[in-house]
């Protein structure tokens, strides 16, 4: 397992909640949120998920999102991601929010396209966040402008260097990455997206697979090809350019994702939520939309009073009953190495003892 835990899972230092909520049946709080705070983007990336969704241009009210940095740590909630499904920098409460959650004891990140920073919103991301990853599919300007739509290069590249002499500056503990979606339109920009994070001096570059949603242009790109011999050369030979200061981390577990997984229903759900930047909250981005996996509205309710609610219960227990994964849902999904720990840890085999 690599130093950041991008093809793992990190259950193994919260088995207290585990014990909790799966030996004991004790309700318990999720141990970490994924959400967004837009559905609105300035992008226009040619993999994008939330595209088939349908972005309805959305931004999270300002008080909702303050109280929700406020609140989740009292419920024992220890992390969230603002990565959704909208670009969150377009949010003019994110800088606020961080600020709030970190001051309340939350673990907090950012996943961003860097398009709207500027120094001082850099600054205020890198004072306040855990990790700082940057959504970039290409190392040039030309791939750049194939992958996400629009002439950006210069400035977001500029944000990233940017980034990186702040942290040192200022002596930040934040990490900060890249995040490459990997498709046939952008494979040749791996190397020179790798070459361009090493230069820089980022953390770390991982290059994932595509979310396929099954029903938009994009299902067009056959799953093998991540497993054909020129993709997986062009992987290896940019994960063996890693570094002591930039570890570039292929993503091959998921990669090799079909719908044949080692677990048949959705179970690590009490673990690990998602918000929508409309302020709904749902088991998984995959469902986001779609009132039969409404959680819970934090515009209408607390994150305490969702949590405790019998709508939120009775969802946990049909996706862990009824649900069927790659029937029900598809794609490369955030929840498969939770799922695939929680699905082992309730289906124990005999004799136990014979390690």
């Amino acid at each position: 397992m690599d130093k950041y835990c991008y093809d793992g899972t990190k259950l193994l230092w919260h088995m207290d909640r585990v014990i909790d909520h799966f030996d004991n049946g004790k309700c318990i709080a999720p141990i970490h949120i994924d959400m967004g705070a837009t559905a609105t983007c300035n992008s226009d990336c040619v993999y994008c998920y939330a595209k088939h969704q349908g972005h309805g241009g959305e931004i999270l009210d300002r008080q909702v999102f303050l109280r929700l940095m406020e609140e989740a740590p009292k419920i024992g909630i220890k992390s969230i991601a603002i990565i959704g499904d909208g670009e969150p920098t377009l949010s003019p409460a994110l800088y606020d929010a961080v600020r709030v959650g970190k001051e309340n004891g939350l673990d907090l990140s950012v996943g961003t396209n860097g398009i709207a920073l500027t120094p001082e919103k850099i600054d205020a991301l890198l004072k306040n966040c855990v990790w700082l990853r940057f959504n970039l599919s290409a190392g040039s300007r030309e791939g750049y402008k194939t992958v996400h739509g629009k002439d950006n290069w210069a400035r977001v590249s500029d944000n990233i260097d940017r980034a990186v002499k702040i942290k040192k500056e200022k002596g930040y503990p934040c990490t900060i990455g890249l995040q490459m979606v990997l498709i046939p339109h952008c494979v040749e920009e791996v190397i020179p997206e790798a070459k361009f994070a090493i230069n820089t001096g980022v953390d770390y570059m991982v290059v994932k697979q595509y979310s396929d949603p099954v029903c938009d242009k994009m299902s067009q790109v056959d799953r093998d090809w991540y497993n054909n011999k020129e993709t997986k050369n062009i992987l290896k030979t940019a994960e063996d350019m890693s570094t002591y200061n930039t570890q570039i981390i292929i993503k091959w577990g998921l990669m090799q994702f079909h719908d044949n997984k080692p677990y048949k229903h959705c179970v690590d759900i009490p673990l690990l939520i998602e918000i929508s930047g409309t302020g709904k909250i749902y088991p998984c981005g995959y469902h986001f939309r779609n009132p039969k996996y409404e959680m819970g509205d934090l515009n209408k309710q607390s994150i305490a009073e969702i949590v405790r609610s019998k709508r939120y219960w009775d969802l946990i227990r049909y996706m862990r009953k009824e649900h069927i994964v790659g029937k029900d849902c598809h794609g490369a999904c955030r929840h498969d190495r939770t799922n695939e720990f929680i699905w082992n840890y309730i289906h124990k085999p005999e004799h136990l003892n014979f390690i």
